[in-house]
């Protein structure tokens, strides 16, 4: 009777208890899945998916042994990515440009090892819906009009696409080789496609039209601030110094660059906000330090007409 008084003071395990162990399983999974992302420096987007992937997979048919036999390591995930998803889904791309009226964008680039390619995207509706897709990017030996007219021309001949009948429009950058007005990429598909639509780069035409306007400024207004960058680019002592003069708030000056666009803009507005601190710290350090190069860009700071310029 003792014992049987005991047993009924023990715990019962409730169905409480398997809960919160559950809880604790899932949150060192969680954690798993959160470093496992940190570890490699994955976005963290894709945590979205993962997750949902992950659940996919358990609430699939696979057995634990099936499940212990999978692998996909490095060279097996590009395989399959390149000889499996990648292939169909570009066959299925490829089969809508034989069936759908389509845009082609382009545009021509050299890599590190100096190989040209050009890469080709595409725009058509499907659904009542606009989607632009990555269609090919392809070595290309002649970047001339003619060079890249024929790879794209042969691109679509090899994969049975009718060009001729289904491309109606195109867009590429300004260059001569894509656009120009006599002999060109444009020029050579308009001549098989009399009736095809071209448009040019918005953002190459406002920085064409950008560099045209600037023509009619002096050129000492860019060069000047061109110098002072070149002055305080790698002192920091410097780019802090000047700007404690008037107790202004830190700012870091931008570099002017030939190849991206409209950066002087963001440039001269960087100067003109700092112009006071500049020109008395010039000055000063003209005066102290006896720099030609000081010297010279205070005497283009107290030009009167820099800085309507």
């Amino acid at each position: 009777m003792t014992n049987m008084s005991a047993l009924k003071k023990q715990h019962v395990l409730s169905s409480t208890s398997f809960q919160l162990s559950d809880s604790r399983v899932v949150k060192e999974n969680e954690i798993r899945i959160a470093s496992f992302i940190a570890e490699h420096n994955i976005p963290i987007m894709v945590s979205d998916h993962l997750v949902e992937l992950i659940k996919t997979i358990c609430n699939s048919k696979m057995n634990n042994t099936q499940i212990s036999k999978m692998s996909c390591g490095r060279t097996k995930c590009t395989a399959i990515i390149n000889n499996v998803t990648g292939k169909s889904s570009f066959d299925i791309l490829v089969e809508k440009l034989r069936c759908n009226k389509f845009s082609l964008l382009v545009d021509e680039s050299t890599d590190k090892s100096a190989i040209k390619n050009l890469a080709m995207v595409v725009r058509f509706n499907e659904y009542f819906t606009i989607k632009d897709e990555f269609l090919s990017l392809v070595p290309v030996k002649n970047a001339t009009a003619e060079g890249l007219y024929n790879v794209i021309v042969d691109f679509f001949n090899e994969h049975v696409i009718p060009y001729k009948q289904n491309l109606v429009g195109f867009a590429a950058d300004s260059a001569n080789a894509m656009m120009g007005r006599n002999h060109s990429l444009k020029t050579l598909l308009i001549k098989d496609i009399p009736n095809l639509f071209v448009i040019k780069c918005v953002c190459h035409s406002f920085a064409l039209c950008a560099s045209y306007a600037c023509e009619k400024i002096r050129n000492s207004v860019e060069k000047l601030v061109r110098n002072i960058f070149s002055f305080l680019q790698y002192s920091y002592k410097r780019q802090q110094e000047f700007q404690k003069f008037l107790t202004i708030k830190p700012h870091k000056l931008l570099q002017p660059s030939q190849t991206r666009w409209l950066s002087l803009n963001a440039v001269v507005v960087k100067v003109i906000e700092q112009f006071d601190a500049l020109k008395l710290y010039f000055r000063i350090e003209a005066f102290e330090s006896q720099s030609l190069g000081a010297s010279e860009i205070h005497t283009a700071l107290s030009d009167p007409t820099a800085k309507l310029y």
